[in-house]
């Protein structure tokens, strides 16, 4: 459903993009779909701030996320807090996302909101025949 999806091992915490249902290449423990997905987008930027972003979810970092670039992160059904830092700037309106059965994807696009003295990072819920695939 999905195509390559970020998924983070429950037992040694190592973040891998899969397409099939693997063991962990580190500790061996099956990987595969935790049930939905978010679907995050970075959105290019018009001024040329071409930089990427972290990716954390309910406070664990999951990897990096390139300009223009999108990523499926599988999560389970649940509430999960999506925050995204760049460099050492960690000003992100944070976004709660809700998975379920019934609504197995959430979809956000992500882009940078320039400010007076520091930027942030700003998380725009969307729908999914608006995102890249």
């Amino acid at each position: 459903m999905f195509g390559k999806l970020r998924v983070k091992c429950p037992s040694c915490g190592k973040v891998l993009d899969i397409t099939d249902n693997l063991p962990c290449p580190v500790c061996g423990t099956p990987l595969g779909p935790a049930g939905g997905a978010v679907q995050i987008y970075r959105m290019g930027s018009p001024i040329g701030i071409a930089v990427g972003f972290a990716i954390y979810i309910d406070g664990q970092p999951f990897g990096h996320l390139g300009n223009k670039e999108t990523t499926y992160i599988s999560l389970p059904y649940g509430s999960h807090v999506v925050h995204l830092a760049q460099g050492m700037n960690r000003k992100c309106n944070d976004m709660t996302v809700d998975l379920s059965p019934q609504a197995p994807l959430v979809c956000i696009k992500a882009h940078i909101k320039m400010g007076v003295l520091s930027n942030s990072i700003v998380l725009e819920p969307s729908t999914p025949d608006q995102m890249p695939r």
